[in-house]
């Protein structure tokens, strides 16, 4: 008698492992293009370099998705620009808007995120139509640069981050060092090189540092950009002693911007963009003393929070400053957003002299916030 024959066991069909290129982390001077330009009149007689359609996959959320890309042209950051502030001025407003007014008013809140047409009666960093404005006024200063480099090709452009662990402080009831951190860096640049510079100070998150800590750290740092003769950066880093940090390999980081308008546009953006993304510690590469700061997965609303009580109370050309040549840039962008501010429609509230109290206020009204004090931000000398 024939047997009855078995159903053979269906494989799983697997696919193969393609190849992947290791990208590095975010980084606004990163190349994407190749290193051969293609020859195209652009009016310059100068070489375009294609753009690159690689992407990278992003951990933080709500961030633009062509963040990672260069930009084809000035005006392109700009509207990228204007993306990023639109997104975060919603973000900002989703940190309070189911809290607790029983001794504020939300408008007052409104006016320092710019919205319904209403605004402060100065320039807070947290006013997300006037930072738009900033970073316009920043990008139009990089098309100078740009084309200072045209004329000079023999000048030395850097890009420069630095960070201390001086300038850290806990999200819960710290003191925000703004004009510290500018003065040291302003310091170190005139001491031990000879560059023109134009940077900006900004405040993130490291969202999970210390380990098994309550209340986590924010880091003021700044971001700077950098022209004149070349071969200055190695005795720059060797002199700098007064920025030391303990998370990242180098306190100064410094990186040679790519000539091209998108590299360029990028920078300015990228300088006075929204304070949307975070930071994150990998502890086992900490000890192992590697590079251990990676983009944060996400923000949280607290956070958001925090961040916009920060920008709130610093007048947002308190975080720009000038170097030599680049005090002049500076005073050029200042004066052009103070125009801007003084041709400004819309209803005017009174919060100059009265911002420190509307957040004490406001923290005092939701006990789900019991465990944060207001925080101080020193952003001028005397503070």
């Amino acid at each position: 008698m024939a047997t009855k024959k078995q159903p053979q066991k269906r494989k799983k069909r697997t696919l193969k492992k393609q190849g992947k290129t290791k990208l590095k982390p975010n980084s606004p001077c990163l190349s994407r293009s190749p290193t051969q330009p293609t020859t195209k009149s652009n009016g310059l007689d100068t070489p375009e370099y294609p753009q690159s359609t690689h992407t990278k996959k992003l951990s933080i959320n709500n961030v633009p998705k062509n963040l990672d890309k260069y930009d084809k042209d000035f005006e392109h950051s700009k509207r990228i620009h204007t993306e990023h502030c639109k997104e975060h001025q919603k973000r900002w407003m989703r940190s309070i808007k189911n809290r607790r007014f029983k001794s504020t008013d939300i408008k007052d809140f409104e006016a320092l995120l710019g919205r319904k047409n209403l605004h402060a009666d100065f320039v807070p960093a947290s006013d997300l139509k006037a930072r738009n404005k900033f970073g316009h006024f920043i990008i139009d200063e990089m098309l100078r640069l740009y084309d200072l480099w045209l004329e000079h090709p023999d000048l030395d452009f850097q890009w420069l981050s630095f960070v201390s662990d001086h300038f850290m402080f806990n999200e819960r009831d710290g003191v925000a060092e703004i004009y510290a951190c500018k003065k040291a860096t302003q310091d170190v640049l005139r001491n031990y090189t000879t560059y023109n510079a134009f940077g900006i100070v900004e405040i993130q998150p490291i969202i999970n540092f210390p380990e098994g800590q309550k209340g986590k750290m924010f880091a003021v740092h700044t971001h700077v950009f950098c022209w004149g003769p070349k071969k200055q950066t190695v005795e720059l880093k060797r002199h700098s002693k007064r920025f030391k940090s303990s998370i990242t390999r180098l306190p100064i980081h410094s990186q040679k911007p790519h000539h091209l308008e998108g590299s360029f546009g990028r920078l300015g953006r990228y300088m006075i963009k929204p304070p949307f993304e975070g930071k994150e510690v990998n502890f086992k590469r900490l000890v192992q003393g590697k590079a251990c700061l990676k983009p944060a997965r996400r923000v949280e609303k607290h956070h958001d929070f925090r961040l916009f009580e920060l920008n709130a109370k610093t007048p947002i050309e308190a975080l720009a400053f000038g170097v030599r040549d680049g005090v002049a840039v500076r005073q050029r962008i200042v004066d052009k957003l103070r125009s801007w501010q003084a041709s400004r429609t819309g209803e005017v509230v009174k919060l100059k002299d009265r911002v420190g109290q509307l957040f004490e206020d406001f923290l005092r009204d939701n006990k789900k916030l019991k465990n944060y004090k207001p925080l101080v931000v020193k952003y001028r000398k005397g503070q």
